[in-house]
């Protein structure tokens, strides 16, 4: 896994795949500094939609677990532009989707989300 030096752990992922090894194993503050990485690299946009929508449905958990509420609610949106059955189908988009509902107030476009994905009318 390649890794770059930074606060917390002391490492940052600075590929897809060392980032999702972070946030499997719960270094979330590791994860969403190297989201930022991840998403500018040329590889980005060659990987096939529903692999970049499922990346931000995991994004979304990252941001949901350290607090940043409207962070998670842009990675959930992004994810359901760019590859909307990884919303609509995924568990962990509904599980996401469910916990940013119920906090008060919603984020931007959550409301929209829960109502697509079956959770609100």
């Amino acid at each position: 896994m390649k890794t770059r030096s930074g606060p917390g752990s002391g490492r940052r992922p600075s590929s897809w795949r060392g980032w999702l090894a972070a946030v499997e194993l719960g270094d979330t503050e590791a994860a969403v500094h190297g989201h930022a990485v991840v998403t500018r690299r040329d590889g980005w946009r060659r990987l096939p939609a529903e692999h970049r929508g499922a990346y931000l449905v995991d994004v979304a958990r990252a941001y949901l677990q350290i607090g940043d509420l409207r962070a998670a609610a842009r990675a959930l949106v992004d994810a359901d532009a760019i590859a909307p059955a990884e919303i609509r189908c995924r568990p962990l988009a509904r599980t996401v989707i469910a916990d940013l509902a119920h906090r008060h107030p919603a984020p931007a476009g959550v409301a929209r989300l829960a109502t697509l994905v079956g959770l609100t009318r």
